[in-house]
C-alpha cells in the first residue's frame, strides 16, 4: 500500500524501508502509524529475508518525537502514542525476518528505540549523535528505551544514559555495545547493502527461527530456553533449506536455499 513518509524497495531478498518525513523524520501520530502499517506489511512478505531501515534524509535517521504534537497531548493520548510506538517497534523484533538499522545521522529518542528494536545497528562515521535525552526534557523514554537499553549495554551504563538525557558519537556509541559498527559515511549503504544481500542469500527460515529462539528465550530460566531452542530447531528441521543444507553438505556442493 501507498505511505506518504515511508518508501518500500525489494531487491531479491533484501526489503528497503526509507523513513522521509522533512526535516529530521519527526515522530507523530500519522508517522507511527505509517509505520506499524508498514512493519506489519513487511512482516507478511514470504520473500523477504533481510529488513534494512534507513532514512532519506541526510542528517537524521529519526531525531525524536514531534516535540509540539506531544505538548498538547493528553494523557489517554499520550499513552495511545507511546502504545503505537511499542506496538511498532515490537513488530520489528518479532518478526522472523533479519531487521537492520542503517543510521546515516541523529537517531535520538524515538530514533534510537527504533533502532534497538533492530537486530543489527551499523551507524556512519561522523558527527551524527545516538541516545536517549527525553530526561533533559523532564520526561521519559516512551518506545522501549528504559527496557531495551540495559538488554542491550547493560544495567548500569543504561541508568546513566537514561537519567542524564546521554546522546554521544558513533565511536562510543560502538565503545559500548548500543551500535555493532561504525563505517565510513562515504560507503555507508554500499557496505550495509553488501552485507545485507550477503545475509539474505542464506537459509531464510534458519534466520527466523534463530531470531525467534534467542528473543523467545532469553529472559526464561535455562531449562524452559532450551525447550524453546528444541522447538524452533525441530519445526525448522521441516523445511527446505534445512533438508537442502544438510544433504549439500554430504555431498560436498554448495547448498542452493530457497527461503521455504
Amino acid at each position: 500500500m501507498p505511505y506518504q513518509y515511508i518508501t518500500l524497495k525489494k531487491e531479491e531478498r533484501v526489503l528497503t524501508v526509507s523513513l522521509n518525513r522533512p526535516p529530521t523524520n519527526p515522530l507523530n501520530g500519522e508517522f507511527g502509524r505509517e509505520l506499524f502499517e508498514a512493519f506489519s506489511e513487511v512482516d507478511r512478505m514470504e520473500d523477504v529475508n533481510v529488513v534494512v531501515i534507513t532514512s532519506a534524509l541526510e542528517k537524521a535517521f529519526i531525531a525524536g518525537a514531534d516535540i509540539k504534537e506531544m505538548a498538547a497531548q493528553s494523557q489517554s493520548e499520550a499513552e495511545a502514542f507511546s502504545r503505537l510506538l511499542q506496538d511498532a517497534n515490537n513488530l520489528l523484533s518479532g518478526m522472523k525476518k533479519v531487521v537492520i538499522a542503517a543510521i546515516g545521522g541523529h537517531a535520538l529518542g524515538g530514533g534510537c528505540e527504533l533502532a534497538m528494536a533492530c537486530d543489527y545497528r551499523f551507524m556512519a562515521a561522523g558527527k551524527a549523535f545516538i541516545g536517549l535525552p527525553e530526561a533533559t526534557l523532564g520526561i521519559l523514554p516512551g518506545a522501549g528505551g528504559t527496557q531495551r537499553l540495559p538488554r542491550l549495554v547493560g544495567l548500569s551504563k543504561a541508568l546513566d544514559i537514561l537519567l542524564r538525557g546521554k546522546t554521544m558519537g558513533p565511536e562510543e556509541a560502538l565503545e559500548i555495545g548500543l551500535i555493532d559498527q561504525v563505517i565510513e559515511a562515504e560507503n555507508f549503504m554500499e557496505e550495509v547493502m553488501t552485507f545485507a544481500h550477503k545475509l539474505a542469500s542464506g537459509a531464510g527460515k534458519a534466520l527466523g527461527s534463530i531470531k525467534a529462539a534467542v528473543y523467545e528465550g532469553i529472559d526464561l530460566p535455562m531449562e524452559q530456553a532450551l525447550a524453546v531452542e528444541r522447538k524452533h530447531g525441530l519445526e525448522n528441521l521441516k523445511t527446505h533449506d534445512a533438508k537442502e543444507g544438510l544433504t549439500a553438505f554430504a555431498e560436498k556442493r554448495k547448498p542452493e536455499f530457497q527461503s521455504r
